[in-house]
């Protein structure tokens, strides 16, 4: 399998239990649709817990898949571990990684640690099962103050590498775990092979383990827009000011959308403008998460408690075709994904968000009006290396050549309602 770099991976979260009505099966259906997700641009597959559900308070017909029963076995709803073998083996074939969610922080309340090792747990005064977040009624916390816990997780990991050659992991609720458990854990299971480690957490210290944390604190701000609590402008700076909250090329997963979260289709339901919050999310610094479906602009959001098949007939092939086309141009520019990210001042800032990449004298700029009307134009104050006399561009969604002439190191764009990509040399 061709090595990929960090920041040119595009992340597709798959829920396998709700992939299709076909019960037992999942993992051979996915392993058909792999070939359609690469086509779409993603290099990266990140499967949620596929792992047995407890059942003692479960949450829904089916439970949480978060509240793991026993982390050597694979849900039978979702198929078999030589189905899943496959699976990798295929992912691989097509130079694709598999990442598997790691949920240490809990397990279920009839777990087989439970009943095996029921001292792994953390307790209360009374000496009773307790967990940190009280409204997670189906699990109880492990208790990492204890040795033998921490080999046995560690194993655990190790087994799934060695077995099945995984790629890596997306630990759940990474923060809520000792921070010198991650370090030790990463420092046994690199030796095996280079893996992928993300972070479900936003805290500045997780990159002591992980190469990628979640973005949690940009959405945040970002739903705290969409709901006109901040302006557009606070939002951008904002992300702007995490280069001084993070570690020096400090990678984030960006999103709009995930298990956790309402489908954006649902919140942003007007489609120009969503289709500039998408080429975005995409096109800024970090690696973009896809969840399944959200590439063809479905809304609802699935049920990770009942019984639930997404419904990708409801998709339409015209947002599934756009993310493709977005996320295709950001695998093939090279400045995109290794080069010099800025944002830009524009003269709109609490409408238009302006954007670029460069590297050796290759040039981007995003122009995205996050308005639902349209403008007239908008003036951006570029930098160096983006200015020469004349800019001579593709309009990459439209296709077409433009020219801008640069006075003062600025240049106005004409803008509509849709996104604008612009790509250029200079030198």
């Amino acid at each position: 399998m061709k090595a990929l770099n960090l920041t040119d991976l595009v992340v597709y979260e798959v829920f396998a239990r709700a992939y299709s009505n076909k019960v037992g099966k999942q993992f051979e259906i996915i392993s058909d649709d792999l070939e359609r997700i690469k086509s779409l641009g993603a290099n990266c597959v990140w499967f949620m817990p596929i792992h047995p559900a407890g059942v003692l308070n479960r949450k829904g017909e089916l439970g949480s898949p978060y509240a793991i029963k026993d982390y050597y076995e694979i849900d039978s709803l979702i198929g078999t571990k030589q189905e899943f073998r496959r699976l990798i083996k295929r992912a691989h074939q097509l130079n694709m990684k598999v990442l598997m969610d790691m949920v240490l922080n809990h397990t279920s309340m009839d777990s087989v640690l439970y009943d095996t090792h029921p001292e792994w747990f953390m307790r209360d005064e009374n000496g009773n099962s307790f967990r940190k977040v009280s409204d997670w009624s189906d699990i109880i916390d492990l208790d990492y103050s204890n040795r033998d816990l921490r080999k046995y997780m560690i194993d655990m990991m190790t087994y799934w590498v060695k077995e099945f050659n995984i790629d890596g992991f997306r630990c759940d609720v990474a923060g809520l775990v000792p921070l010198d458990f991650w370090i030790e854990a990463r420092s046994q299971l690199d030796k095996l092979k280079a893996l992928t480690w993300i972070s479900e957490s936003h805290d500045s210290y997780m990159y002591q383990a992980f190469d990628i944390t979640y973005d949690y604190d940009g959405y945040y701000k970002f739903i705290d827009y969409l709901k006109s609590h901040i302006s557009l402008q606070d939002y951008v700076n904002f992300i702007r000011m995490q280069d001084h909250l993070y570690p020096y090329n400090y990678v984030k997963m960006r999103f709009l959308e995930n298990h956790d979260q309402d489908r954006i289709k649902s919140k942003v339901t007007d489609d120009a403008l969503l289709r500039n919050w998408v080429v975005y999310y995409i096109l800024i610094k970090g690696v973009p998460l896809i969840y399944n479906a959200q590439e063809y602009g479905i809304s609802e959001k699935p049920d990770i408690f009942n019984n639930y098949v997404i419904p990708w007939e409801e998709g339409s092939k015209e947002w599934f075709d756009f993310y493709r086309e977005i996320l295709l141009f950001r695998s093939r520019t090279t400045c995109v994904r290794q080069g010099q990210f800025s944002f830009f001042v524009n003269d709109a800032p609490q409408e238009v968000i302006t954007f670029g990449w460069h590297k050796e004298g290759a040039c981007v700029i995003a122009v995205l009006n996050m308005t639902k009307t349209d403008r007239d134009s908008v003036t951006i104050k570029l930098e160096d290396p983006f200015v020469r006399s004349t800019i001579h561009a593709l309009n990459v969604l439209k296709k077409s050549p433009e020219h801008f002439p640069v006075s003062n190191q600025k240049i106005t764009v004409k803008i509509c309602k849709e996104p604008i990509i612009l790509s250029y040399m200079v030198g």
